[in-house]
Protein backbone atom coordinates (compact mmCIF):
# COMPACT_ATOMS: atom_id res chain seq x y z
CA UNK A 1 0.00 0.00 0.00
CA UNK A 2 1.23 3.47 -0.88
CA UNK A 3 0.11 6.49 1.13
CA UNK A 4 0.25 9.70 -0.85
CA UNK A 5 -1.06 13.24 -0.35
CA UNK A 6 -2.28 15.17 -3.37
CA UNK A 7 -3.48 18.74 -3.68
CA UNK A 8 -6.32 19.83 -5.93
CA UNK A 9 -5.24 19.41 -9.58
CA UNK A 10 -2.29 17.07 -8.81
CA UNK A 11 -2.31 13.60 -10.32
CA UNK A 12 -1.44 10.01 -9.48
CA UNK A 13 -0.35 7.67 -12.28
CA UNK A 14 -0.88 3.91 -12.30
CA UNK A 15 1.01 2.02 -14.99
CA UNK A 16 3.05 -1.13 -15.54
CA UNK A 17 5.84 -1.64 -13.03
CA UNK A 18 9.42 -1.73 -14.34
CA UNK A 19 10.17 -5.25 -15.53
CA UNK A 20 6.50 -6.26 -15.85
CA UNK A 21 5.49 -8.05 -19.04
CA UNK A 22 3.82 -5.44 -21.28
CA UNK A 23 1.72 -8.21 -22.83
CA UNK A 24 -0.13 -8.91 -19.56
CA UNK A 25 -3.88 -9.10 -20.03
CA UNK A 26 -6.30 -7.19 -17.84
CA UNK A 27 -7.53 -10.53 -16.51
CA UNK A 28 -3.96 -11.25 -15.32
CA UNK A 29 -3.55 -7.81 -13.75
CA UNK A 30 -6.82 -8.09 -11.85
CA UNK A 31 -6.57 -11.78 -10.89
CA UNK A 32 -5.71 -10.69 -7.31
CA UNK A 33 -8.70 -8.35 -7.21
CA UNK A 34 -9.43 -4.74 -8.12
CA UNK A 35 -7.30 -1.66 -7.59
CA UNK A 36 -8.16 -0.10 -4.27
CA UNK A 37 -7.99 3.65 -3.68
CA UNK A 38 -9.08 4.82 -0.25
CA UNK A 39 -9.46 8.50 0.61
CA UNK A 40 -7.83 8.20 4.03
CA UNK A 41 -8.19 11.87 4.99
CA UNK A 42 -8.96 15.31 3.63
CA UNK A 43 -7.55 18.53 5.05
CA UNK A 44 -7.64 22.07 3.66
CA UNK A 45 -7.92 21.00 0.01
CA UNK A 46 -5.51 18.06 0.31
CA UNK A 47 -6.53 14.42 0.02
CA UNK A 48 -4.50 11.61 1.59
CA UNK A 49 -4.90 8.50 -0.54
CA UNK A 50 -4.11 4.90 0.34
CA UNK A 51 -3.53 2.97 -2.90
CA UNK A 52 -3.20 -0.80 -3.29
CA UNK A 53 -2.42 -2.33 -6.70
CA UNK A 54 -1.10 -5.69 -7.97
CA UNK A 55 2.70 -6.09 -8.06
CA UNK A 56 2.72 -5.79 -11.87
CA UNK A 57 1.52 -2.18 -11.55
CA UNK A 58 3.32 0.88 -10.22
CA UNK A 59 1.87 3.96 -8.56
CA UNK A 60 3.67 7.29 -8.80
CA UNK A 61 3.13 10.99 -8.50
CA UNK A 62 2.67 12.58 -11.92
CA UNK A 63 5.51 15.01 -11.13
CA UNK A 64 7.95 12.26 -10.04
CA UNK A 65 10.37 10.60 -12.45
CA UNK A 66 10.92 7.49 -10.34
CA UNK A 67 8.40 4.92 -9.17
CA UNK A 68 7.26 5.15 -5.55
CA UNK A 69 7.29 1.99 -3.48
CA UNK A 70 4.07 0.49 -2.22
Amino acid sequence: MLLITRKRGERVLIDLAPGADPKLLASDLFSEGPLEILVAATTHGNARLAITVPKALAVRRASARTTDSR
